[in-house]
């Protein structure tokens, strides 16, 4: 008979199961999990440990396989016995013993019972349905990326494809008023006379260019340093809303919106209350070592008591559950901390 089938089914319903003779499997509560290297999410279940023990009888196994198999309390008892003389035999000749669904027993080098869990299966029926599955992370664009990327499709140049027919037909264009000119010039125009080449038409008459000084309105900033666009977005205060990023001297800025601009400003509701002595302290424990206090303190916080270190007595860090102005306050909240630890009291400071 293999008993490991009757462990795994009485796993679900109770977190310790007994093997006598062999050693007891607990079942702890385990939070869901997060695997950031794999980008894995775990829902919440039971880890299962060997306790060797645990190995007195409570009936439990006896029970079930007997309700199972059909036989009496004591048979049940004689076949968990035959199994479980198989299981230490094959563990002192140094045999690996799988137990399906549940895990492995193994001797270590100093022959302790070592024991790996198989994990295969969550006992934990609150997670029933919920399996191990894989989220790849947003890959989200940053500001800088932004502005980097229409500042490059702002200032990128525009280059005309032209096919060689369309080629063709421009230069046969072009060709016209070339020939027409070369026909009119000679009866035209007076070939010896001075030709001005400094104006795009040779052939207007030659005027004299006077210079005349313009005085311009632009002023050059020596001083002009632009910098990076991290640094820009950086030295930009909280209340900026908008912002003109410039990258390079001659380019228009770009504006970026760096937040949403709010509608209408909350009105702070908030009235300033008096802050009260708290003399009255619920201790839950006094550690000699200050670490075992925060130790403490965390535990207590994650069961939702407002706990925090009270400060040295007689040599002794102590922790308190709550602390009120009031001796009655204290009083009344003593009852449901002595439900949590029963030597619970209060420490008056």
């Amino acid at each position: 008979m293999k008993i490991e089938q009757y462990i795994s089914e009485l796993l679900y319903q109770y977190d310790c199961v007994v093997v006598p003779g062999l050693g007891g499997f607990v079942a702890n509560y385990k939070s869901a999990t997060i695997q950031s290297v794999q980008n894995t999410f775990a829902p919440p279940s039971k880890s299962i440990s060997f306790n060797k023990n645990l190995n007195a009888n409570d009936g439990l196994l006896a029970n079930l396989i007997a309700q199972k198999e059909g036989v009496s309390f004591d048979f049940a008892i004689k076949k968990i016995e035959d199994s479980v003389a198989c299981i230490n035999q094959d563990l002192k000749q140094k045999k690996r013993v799988l137990l399906s669904e549940v895990g492995t027993l193994f001797l270590d080098t100093e022959n302790r019972t070592q024991f790996e869990p198989q994990n295969s299966i969550n006992y934990l029926l609150g997670s029933y349905g919920l399996a191990v599955f894989q989220k790849q992370p947003i890959q989200r664009v940053t500001i800088e990326e932004k502005i980097t990327k229409e500042f490059i499709d702002r200032t990128a140049p525009l280059v005309a494809v032209q096919s060689g027919k369309s080629k063709k037909w421009m230069y046969a264009a072009a060709l016209i008023p070339l020939a027409f000119l070369a026909g009119w010039m000679p009866g035209n125009v007076d070939l010896n006379a001075d030709l001005n080449y400094a104006n795009l038409n040779p052939f207007t008459p030659d005027v004299k260019a006077v210079y005349k000084p313009v005085k311009s309105d632009f002023v050059v900033n020596e001083e002009l340093n632009i910098v990076s666009v991290k640094e820009q977005i950086t030295a930009a205060g909280e209340s900026v809303y908008f912002l003109d990023v410039n990258f390079e001297e001659g380019i228009d800025p770009v504006t970026v919106q760096l937040k949403d601009k709010p509608i209408a400003e909350a009105i702070s509701t908030y009235v300033a209350v008096a802050k009260q002595e708290l003399h009255y302290h619920i201790v839950a424990g006094c550690f000699s070592e200050k670490r075992n206090a925060k130790k403490m303190v965390r535990k207590l916080k994650k069961k939702g008591f407002d706990s925090f270190i009270v400060g040295k007595r007689k040599g002794l860090w102590a922790v308190s559950y709550n602390s009120f102005v009031t001796r009655k306050q204290a009083i009344n909240a003593l009852e449901f901390a002595q439900d949590h630890n029963s030597k619970a009291w209060i420490l008056n400071q």
